[in-house]
């Protein structure tokens, strides 16, 4: 994931946690941590 990516996604969950849609961004936390240990099984 580069820098900008990265950025996106913690500007898009800070966004949802203000507007109180926590469920929603802990799936997207669940969603990147998957992708995380996907990749680095990888290596």
């Amino acid at each position: 994931m580069t820098r900008l990516e990265l950025m996106t996604v913690l500007l898009s969950i800070q966004a949802l946690l203000e507007d109180g849609r926590v469920e929603k961004a802990l799936e997207i936390i669940a969603k990147v941590i998957k992708e995380a240990e996907k990749n680095n099984d990888k290596i």
